[in-house]
């Protein structure tokens, strides 16, 4: 019998911890979770981590079942997974192999063309460049996917029923990490207790390039053995434009978070002074804190970069952004390829004598070496029509010279290719908009997208003005707005299946705003309208706001603050058990409207953080002015602030709260981080500054807007 891993024996001794110390409800989980109680599996799921899961009926095909008739082999679209088809292509049967060349085209929704299908995709662009070569004896049959991951190994090897002459991979954006699993949980008990996040970064690496490996390996190995070539297109992710959501550091050693945070402030002002060497050495401190898991150091050095010209060294500093926050699943919803993935495509392929498109090394030289932007991608990792076009240039190259023998440049073949109608390319490059509003990306790129879609086609302009008034009127649900059914009306079915499918209302600050200003631009003037709309429908002189709202709440660009609030939080795998407001940043924003001269009232119910002294004193702002200042504990009470009109504005007001920043126990915090993965909750990996529990905005008796310094501590009134 072999001897126990490091790993085992240290979440052994975790165990017998608990056991000497008497702790009946640790202990309990603890022996649950490592199998040695009844009842595990119907809690924990035990299996290896690096199990990838066989088929679990080779007759489906994805939404599509096995059918036998007259000793051909077809498959249908089964009823049962109908909720299901919209992520797929628009196939109701896929008939028997017939005379013709059949090609299978997987992947995830890159390759089912997201935000342009079923209009156009890159399945269609395929087709088109290849008949232009081989006129009709080629066909494709699509069966990429939105939202597929490590799945595609199923999918892939599956679709070998299908008798292809040749298959094309396009997928690894959907390869991060999975739920832990025991054997992950006690690796990374060991990793953070000697080297923190940036070991269970370690473990998260390992763990995708291992279940990567795996797949490619599985899936090369079976077209192999059958005699079906592949090629597996390796994505790329858009360098140029994308930026991650800064969030604060994990729980960093040492009690480093405060230094982490002072030097990033200084680095970002040093930066807008333009003093980059100054910055360029604050920012290599910062990730020389962190040690490379978080975005903002890498985003500061890339900065420096562009402004010296340094395409290269931007590159590279924006390739490890990419890849920086592989060990947090709250990036999960922002898919990428990782450097991981990537170079295990370029080493496994070839081994099988398969050949790979390589986007990265395709994109450079389309672009002359410049970095991968707008130009090609329509957010993160979803392509343009001109990205899809490039990418399938050179995947045609490719099948040619499989099928053909045929060397063909996959710049002659660009020739053949064709674009969409003005009216698809509007659409696609509004719901862009709307795509990269909604996870937290610049006006200036939100914007662009807005005026691409109306230089594209003036019919968007009236989608655009009747979304205003849907995301506007809360008073009115979508399903019953008239101008969502306008919308209905006037729009195509991109509209219907990526907007009105799964948009939610929120107050949409940013986006509304750009596309106002757009349609502006476009010779449309919406701005009157649209402030006497929100005040209106939400101003505090008509009613009670609720801060804490996702309407309101999401409009301050601070996800991370978002997670506990948002009912998707919920739908995870792993228990969300915080169900307030906490604050990750020393600031924690909040939007509503208002009228100018009205006087606010706001009523907050908040605490300090565990982290935090027994009592410190937090600061109220409302757009940027300083207006009370309140001592509090680690208790819950209730402040009501009475504010003066003279500070307020027409239209959306902010307010602020700055919270303490203190010195975080990050060494009691990674242990609890265990224990929660134990327990199946959502593990706290980042510091808390504040909770909290209730915050309100209404209109409020009237105050006078010269307060002394006495009477600015005196308008906070604690009511318990």
């Amino acid at each position: 019998m072999g001897r126990p891993s490091h790993s085992l024996k240290s979440f052994a001794d975790r165990i017998a911890r608990f056991a000497c110390a008497g702790d009946a409800p640790q202990l309990n989980q603890m022996l649950r979770i490592a199998g040695l109680l009844g009842g595990a599996a119907g809690e924990v799921d035990l299996r290896a981590a690096d199990t990838v899961a066989a088929p679990q009926n080779p007759d489906h095909l994805g939404t599509w079942e096995r059918k036998i008739e007259n000793g051909k082999v077809s498959f249908v679209r089964r009823m049962d997974t109908i909720n299901e088809w919209h992520f797929y292509a628009n196939l109701g049967r896929i008939e028997p192999k017939g005379w013709k060349q059949r090609i299978v085209f997987l992947g995830e929704s890159v390759a089912r063309g997201y935000l342009y299908d079923p209009e156009f995709n890159p399945a269609m662009a395929l087709e088109k460049m290849l008949q232009a070569q081989l006129g009709e004896e080629i066909e494709i049959i699509d069966l990429a996917r939105t939202n597929l991951s490590y799945e595609v190994r199923e999918m892939a090897i599956g679709a070998l029923q299908l008798e292809p002459d040749l298959g094309i991979i396009f997928a690894s954006n959907n390869w991060g990490v999975a739920t832990p699993k025991f054997a992950d949980i006690a690796g990374i008990d060991e990793a953070l207790s000697k080297a923190g996040i940036a070991g269970a970064k370690r473990i998260a690496d390992e763990q995708i390039a291992r279940h990567a490996r795996r797949v490619v390996c599985d899936i090369a190995t079976a077209y192999e053995k059958k005699g079906v070539p592949l090629i597996w297109i390796i994505p790329e992710f858009n360098l140029g434009d994308w930026r991650d959501p800064i969030l604060n550091a994990p729980y960093l050693p040492k009690g480093l978070n405060r230094e982490w945070l002072s030097l990033l402030a200084e680095a970002q002002s040093a930066l807008s002074d333009g003093e980059v060497d100054k910055t360029r050495r604050l920012a290599q401190r910062v990730i020389e804190i962190d040690q490379g898991i978080c975005v903002a150091g890498f985003y500061v050095l890339a900065e420096c970069c562009r402004k010296q010209n340094d395409i290269e060294g931007q590159r590279r500093y924006l390739e490890k952004a990419k890849d920086a926050a592989t060990w947090d699943s709250f990036m999960t919803i922002i898919p990428r390829p990782y450097a991981i993935t990537q170079e295990i495509l370029r080493d496994e392929m070839p081994k099988h004598t398969h050949q790979y498109v390589d986007l990265p090394a395709l994109f450079r030289e389309y672009l002359d070496g410049e970095l991968p932007d707008r130009r090609l991608f329509l957010d993160y990792c979803h392509l343009t029509v001109e990205g899809i076009h490039v990418a399938m240039a050179a995947t045609a190259s490719c099948v040619l010279r499989a099928l053909r023998a045929k060397d063909v440049s996959w710049q002659s073949l660009l020739d053949n290719s064709t674009g969409v109608p003005p009216e698809i390319e509007a659409e696609a490059s509004f719901l862009a908009a709307v795509h990269n509003a909604h996870r937290w990306q610049s006006y200036e790129l939100v914007r662009y997208y807005c005026l691409r879609a109306l230089n594209s086609s003036p019919h968007v302009a009236e989608l655009m003005i009747n979304y205003i008034d849907v995301q506007t009127q809360s008073s009115i649900p979508m399903s019953m707005s008239e101008s969502q059914e306008k919308m209905f009306k006037l729009a195509s079915p991109l509209m219907h299946r990526y907007l009105f499918r799964f948009n939610e209302q929120r107050l949409d600050r940013l986006l509304i705003d750009a596309i106002v200003d757009a349609l502006y631009e476009a010779g449309f003037d919406e701005r009157q309208r649209l402030d006497q709309l929100r005040r209106e429908q939400h101003s505090i002189s008509f009613s009670q706001t609720n801060l804490l709202g996702y309407y309101y709440c999401s409009a301050a660009q601070q996800p991370h603050e978002l997670t506990g609030l948002n009912r998707v939080a919920f739908e995870r795998h792993l228990n969300f058990n915080k169900r307030y407001y906490r604050a990750y940043w020393p600031e924690s924003r909040f939007i509503f409207v208002g009228d100018a001269d009205c006087a606010l009232r706001l009523c907050l119910t908040c605490r300090l953080s565990s982290d935090q002294p027994e009592e410190a004193p937090i600061s109220v702002a409302l757009n940027g002015k300083p207006q009370a200042e309140i001592v509090i504990n680690h208790e819950w009470t209730s402040w009501n602030l009475d504010l003066p009109g003279k500070v307020m504005r027409d239209g959306v007001n902010e307010v602020t709260v700055h919270w303490p920043i203190p010195d975080f126990n990050s060494d009691a915090a990674l242990k609890q981080v265990v224990l929660d993965m134990c327990a199946m909750k959502f593990p706290e990996l980042y510091p808390v500054f504040g909770e909290i529990h209730s915050f309100t905005a209404s209109r409020g008796a009237a105050v006078s807007a010269t307060l002394t310094e006495a009477e600015q501590e005196l308008a906070a009134v604690q009511v318990s």
